[in-house]
């Protein structure tokens, strides 16, 4: 039978036990703001299959094994294990669109932007397509494979 609470679920004592489920996996449940503040719970709280929420912004969640618990090894991270920034991941894949929300795609390190297709692909630009306005008396330095078009209009290919 589920407990429901009318409000959050809450104890001011940070050594008594928030929640029991004795013949559970989870014997006692707590939050804190570091290892260290997990590590100085009471040690009559201190059970095989404690969960632990450790963090203040990022939160990590552990069980207990057993052992002793000021040992990390004894402690068992829940989830956790996957990439916190993208760079981390050396082929990323994409698993649908990329909605670019407001934003740009900026090399920030002067580097290109290359987009390579693989094997026959190709690069499709699907939509308007709007090349920087130059005035033509002040047309930019020309490079190769450069594309720019000057305010009437015309437009400028791999000028050098």
């Amino acid at each position: 039978m589920a407990i429901k609470y009318p409000d959050y679920l809450q104890n001011n004592n940070p050594n008594a036990v928030l929640i029991d489920a004795t013949e559970n996996q989870t014997k006692g449940f707590g939050f804190f703001d570091t290892t260290g503040d997990r590590d100085s719970l009471a040690s009559a709280l201190q059970v095989d299959g404690y969960l632990a929420i450790v963090g203040t912004t990022t939160l990590t969640a552990y069980v207990f094994q057993g052992g002793t618990w000021t040992d990390a090894n004894d402690w068992a991270e829940i989830g956790g294990g996957g990439l916190e920034n993208v760079v981390e991941d050396l082929t990323p894949q994409l698993g649908g669109d990329l909605d670019v929300n407001g934003q740009s795609i900026v090399s920030v390190s002067n580097g290109d932007i290359v987009f390579t297709p693989n094997g026959t692909g190709h690069i499709n630009l699907d939509g308007v397509i709007e090349f920087r306005r130059f005035e033509p008396a002040e047309a930019p330095t020309a490079f190769a494979g450069g594309m720019y078009a000057d305010t009437d209009d015309n437009l400028y290919f791999g000028v050098e």
